[in-house]
């Protein structure tokens, strides 16, 4: 934005020298040393180059391989990076806490990189605690809400922090609505930890097929469950296995 300004107001400079240069052929006199008007746009600033930006993503108590948000939040930033010019890294924490990732942040930051990437609603103590403590590098928060960050003790958001939040309910909304439409009349559905982006990619889901079963005249089944954890294991498996005798 201010090199936009300035640009304008060196170009609304030029045109008005222009115009003042101009007439019916009478000579302007030269002004007086005294009196040069001293020029009033600043100088554009040099954007930065490919080299100056290095982008880390910081991964949740997942991994890259998690098949979820982690995973898809790496290999979207990653082909980004590498179809830009950027470097590009990722780091993981130690352990599931506010303190290993802020831990985290700080290395990332000691080794230069500038753009921090950070998925799920856990990042907003850490962001809250360290954003600040930042302010030259910015900071990518998928999936963090305002009210979880002000919940983490973050009263306004700062310039270099963008929060995008998504409407899951809409995607869980077309699953369910396919799945019916494409003839599955027994469904399930089984969410991680119930939280609020869960609960609203579960509540779409039991929408959608509920409106498709509707238009189509049938009638659907669906089992809902939480795992509350974000990964798989026997148990879980051994849950599912129950339903419609599978």
């Amino acid at each position: 934005m201010k090199k936009f300004v300035s640009l304008l107001l060196a170009g609304l400079t030029a045109v008005s020298m222009a115009a003042c240069s101009s007439g019916g052929g009478s000579a302007t006199p030269a002004p007086d040393a005294g009196n040069t008007p001293k020029e009033t746009a600043e100088a554009a600033p040099a954007e930065e180059t490919a080299a100056e930006i290095k982008v880390a993503m910081i991964t949740d108590y997942g991994d890259i391989t998690d098949q979820s948000f982690n995973q898809t939040t790496y290999e979207a930033a990653k082909a980004y990076c590498d179809s830009n010019g950027l470097a590009f890294t990722y780091y993981k924490p130690a352990g599931d806490s506010t303190a290993e990732r802020e831990a985290m942040i700080d290395k990332a930051v000691a080794d230069g990189y500038n753009v921090l990437v950070m998925p799920g609603f856990a990042f907003a103590e850490a962001i809250a605690g360290t954003v600040e403590m930042y302010p030259d590098v910015k900071y990518v928060a998928l999936d963090v809400a305002e009210f979880d960050l002000s919940s983490a003790g973050l009263t306004e958001i700062p310039e270099n922090l963008f929060s995008a939040v998504y409407q899951e309910e809409i995607a869980g909304y077309f699953a369910g609505q396919a799945a019916v439409k494409l003839g599955y009349e027994k469904l399930g559905f089984l969410g991680g930890m119930a939280v609020p982006a869960v609960i609203r990619y579960g509540y779409g889901f039991v929408q959608g097929a509920d409106d498709a079963a509707a238009e189509l005249g049938k009638t659907v089944e669906i089992k809902y469950a939480y795992g509350n954890q974000f990964y798989g294991d026997a148990d879980i498996t051994a849950a599912m296995d129950t339903w419609y005798g599978a």
